[in-house]
């Protein structure tokens, strides 16, 4: 019974507020309900204005109606402070699986200003809220933690969005789905044998891109490019953001391959091989990664190194458009 109220909450919730990228708050999106304090304050009111009836107390009914009205006023007040927010799907930070990512969420203010709201995942209660306040026409931006538990595209659910504010008697909150989603890269198990394969049978050519031996030239600084490699001499002189480019022998690039792991399912292959592209990277080593149908050219630095982590996420995962 309890299965089937979930499923028809969840059928209606999903028709009431659709996944957009982009939710403005309006009367159709936001729920509204007294407090356990909110209850309380109504169970005194009517207590008083039950009492001012039976004494014949003027005074006290007039007391219990001034409450009652400070009531109703509320009910506005709180719904305002949470209407015409409109909230957007920012970018994300993959993780490992079994760990964290964050996802952020951009807030767009109204014509007013909002104060105390509370975001949350929905089906995340152990995380603990971030409160953000937002004044008339501002934006910001929050980060919140994603719980990783399996490789790939990962769905934080619908975002939980709460405010109390002004008198804490009443609670008006919304559930949005902004169709976000997590990359979560294989967890790293070590391996002690490198999957890989060198270029001996090669040796004597020569590559130009990022090597670490025989110094040839510089180009134009590109994202990604390692630090190490800056020409800070150049950039000190005023001579602009240049990268420093060396030879090296193709015998120094190795190949992660797919193949040399006979043996091991799916997932145990691309945790290994997870894990020496860390090892490799933190070496300064260059590597390319070959999976089945793709691979990923010798290179190093932080672009390359995410580029092999992010294709060992998606292998063999539904494709997804990445924002």
């Amino acid at each position: 019974m309890r299965a089937q109220v979930q499923a028809w909450y969840g059928n209606w919730l999903r028709r009431r507020i659709p996944p957009a990228r982009s939710v403005t708050l309006d009367q159709r999106r936001v729920f509204i309900f007294p407090t356990r304090y909110g209850f309380f304050y109504l169970t005194i009111c009517v207590l008083l204005f039950l009492g001012g009836i039976n004494y014949e107390n003027n005074l006290i009914m007039g007391f219990s109606f001034m409450l009652t009205s400070l009531f109703i006023a509320s009910i506005m007040s709180t719904f305002r402070n949470l209407a015409s927010v409109t909230l957007v799907a920012g970018q994300y930070r993959a993780g490992f699986a079994g760990a964290h990512g964050a996802v952020e969420i951009r807030l767009l203010g109204g014509r007013r200003y909002h104060r105390s709201l509370w975001l949350r995942w929905r089906n995340e209660k152990a995380q603990p809220p971030r409160e953000v306040s937002l004044e008339a026409g501002a934006e910001d931006s929050v980060w919140l933690d994603v719980t990783l538990p399996r490789r790939g595209w990962v769905d934080p659910g619908r975002l939980q969005i709460t405010t109390r504010y002004p008198l804490g008697l009443l609670r008006a909150w919304s559930y949005v789905d902004l169709d976000h989603a997590c990359l979560a890269w294989p967890t790293p198990v070590a391996s002690l044998s490198a999957p890989a394969s060198g270029g001996k049978e090669e040796q004597g050519e020569r590559q130009h891109d990022r090597g670490s031996e025989d110094f040839e030239g510089v180009r134009e600084y590109q994202p990604g490019d390692s630090l190490r490699a800056v020409d800070w001499k150049k950039l000190a002189r005023g001579q602009g953001l240049n990268t420093k480019m060396f030879n090296d022998p193709v015998e120094g690039r190795l190949w992660l391959e797919w193949d040399r792991l006979q043996g091991l399912d799916p997932e145990a292959r691309l945790q290994r091989l997870c894990w020496w592209v860390e090892h490799l990277d933190g070496s300064g080593q260059p590597y390319g990664v070959a999976l089945p149908g793709e691979s990923l050219s010798p290179g190093s630095g932080s672009l390359h190194h995410k580029q092999a982590l992010d294709m060992l996420a998606l292998y063999g995962q539904p494709r997804r458009e990445v924002h």
